[in-house]
């Protein structure tokens, strides 16, 4: 069997934004739903092989109690009932769910594709995040990026993401160490051309190792003395762009339900979704492999055929 692996939260928040002003004749907001709806059947639509797991977000405690800034700086994003709901309604559709308390959808997923890796043809992950793009592998495992402002959407495998970094996937979790993530609030190294410390990167793997090699790197002295006051930053780093992969959670099966997703639809006002044919996309096609060159053609998340 093939998987599609949804990052929830992200795609909850991306259609929350898309479809803001949306709401039903009572005055209940309602894009988040519609959005997630319409855009994850186009993604089932384009991967008709693959069985849909979603994976959700719950309060990020373990990396907030490492550092209280850990995406500070996240606009708020308050869709409780819609996220609740979305729940209820992949529980009346043959798709899988599953959270784990006090991890990120990050790290869920991360167990996830150590789960499914040994009996899966192959994994997509549906995210626009790109710490997931660490668990990029060997044709085996591949990730989805969404559009984006004027970004087209696309596939990433090994070569993509060497492309895109300048390292392999393997190596992308120590690259994210020294560079850091503003969208997450995770500083970097100052005034630091991650270029120059790629060689050492992809030849010691870890943070401790490069920091013990730095005489190695045709580093200048500014660089390397601005590498030196941030050590204690990139250690710290690590506990926050590291994923976890030894999570154990209960993944929860759906079972179609034609009636209980008609009242959710009912319920948001949502017309241009039949409850039949929606539940029809989610039964999975027979499973086969996807070659990754030539490039896949880009889509967009709510494009529909």
């Amino acid at each position: 069997m093939n998987h599609l692996i949804i990052d929830g939260y992200n795609l909850a928040f991306r259609s929350h934004f898309a479809f803001n002003t949306l709401m039903t004749t009572r005055g209940l907001l309602s894009g988040c739903v519609y959005g997630f709806l319409v855009g994850l059947r186009a993604v089932k639509n384009k991967y008709p092989h693959c069985h849909v797991t979603i994976a959700w977000d719950t309060e990020s405690t373990r990396r907030k109690s490492i550092d209280t800034s850990y995406k500070a700086n996240r606009p708020r994003f308050s869709a409780t009932e819609q996220i609740k709901d979305l729940k209820g309604i992949f529980s009346c559709l043959n798709a899988s769910q599953c959270e784990y308390e006090t991890e990120e959808a990050d790290d869920v997923i991360a167990s996830l594709i150590k789960k499914y890796t040994e009996d899966t043809n192959q994994i997509f992950i549906y995210s626009s995040d790109k710490d997931l793009l660490q668990l990029v592998k060997d044709g085996k495992v591949l990730a989805i990026h969404p559009k984006k402002g004027g970004k087209p959407e696309r596939v990433f495998d090994e070569g993509a993401v060497k492309e895109e970094f300048g390292v392999w996937p393997r190596d992308l979790f120590c690259y994210q160490c020294f560079k850091g993530d503003s969208v997450d609030g995770v500083p970097g190294v100052p005034r630091l051309k991650i270029s120059c410390i790629i060689p050492l990167i992809e030849k010691y793997k870890i943070p401790k190792e490069v920091y013990s090699h730095l005489e190695e790197g045709k580093l200048t002295d500014f660089q390397r003395s601005s590498l030196l006051a941030s050590e204690k930053r990139v250690y710290l780093n690590q506990s926050l762009v590291g994923l976890r992969d030894d999570l154990e959670f209960e993944i929860k099966i759906g079972t179609p339900n034609e009636g209980f997703l008609a009242q959710y639809l009912d319920k948001y006002e949502i017309r241009a979704i039949k409850p039949n044919s929606y539940i029809n996309v989610f039964y999975d096609a027979p499973s086969f492999t996807i070659r990754t060159a030539p490039a896949i053609k880009s889509y967009s998340l709510f494009d529909e055929e």
